[in-house]
């Protein structure tokens, strides 16, 4: 399974950024470091080789991020440009993750897949195959890592995850929508929960988030 890219378009200091980039991380089914799949790129100018699994904590990069600012739509042009370049160092160029300046502001990210079009003999217009444009949808930093992963190996489809009669919002990602029946009246820590906030603490210890 390849890599996945985070994008960052917001300007977060240090220590916003360590958490998202944490929170991120897959606690459920995988041990946190070793197995992680997220790579921050910062750079237009990809590296030649594989860089893996970005390691936290992370420096400062709002002096040095070539994708701050950016949009959804400009973040999907430079990987549409790049996917031989993006296939070579083992990162996907199907699927990706942004975290714009409202998603530090509400522990928020973008998960973004290109968009398959199913063609007219699926109620599609068209023909049938991948595509230039993309859809997004917005979740919390936790539920990333198990719908980037679903999208990638295509167990579960981006319909799935979002509020369809909800539609597009205005920052332009879809609405997204809980699995979760309802509230949940065990107020005990899950196995996940307790690797994710002992990882936290590492890093709080270390003074690299609050």
């Amino acid at each position: 399974m390849p890599e996945f890219a985070v994008f960052i378009t917001g300007k977060p200091p240090p220590k916003a950024l360590n958490r998202a980039l944490l929170l991120i991380q897959d606690f459920e089914f995988g041990e946190y470091p070793e197995d992680s799949q997220w790579t921050l790129l910062t750079s237009k100018k990809l590296p030649s080789t594989a860089p893996g699994a970005t390691s936290l904590p992370v420096s400062d990069i709002r002096d040095n991020n070539d994708f701050s600012s950016m949009s959804l739509a400009e973040i999907n042009d430079f990987i549409r440009a790049n996917e031989d370049a993006l296939s070579a160092i083992d990162i996907s160029s199907g699927d990706w993750l942004v975290i714009d300046q409202k998603g530090f502001e509400t522990s928020t990210c973008l998960v973004c897949e290109q968009f398959y079009n199913p063609g007219e003999e699926s109620e599609g217009e068209g023909e049938e195959g991948l595509t230039d444009e993309f859809r997004a949808a917005r979740l919390p930093y936790e539920e990333a890592h198990g719908m980037i992963v679903n999208l990638d190996i295509a167990n579960m489809g981006f319909e799935e995850y979002v509020d369809e009669e909800a539609g597009v919002q205005e920052d332009g990602a879809w609405r997204w929508q809980s699995f979760s029946s309802g509230a949940d009246d065990n107020d005990d820590m899950t196995d996940e929960d307790i690797k994710r906030e002992k990882a936290l603490q590492e890093l709080r210890d270390g003074g690299h988030v609050d």
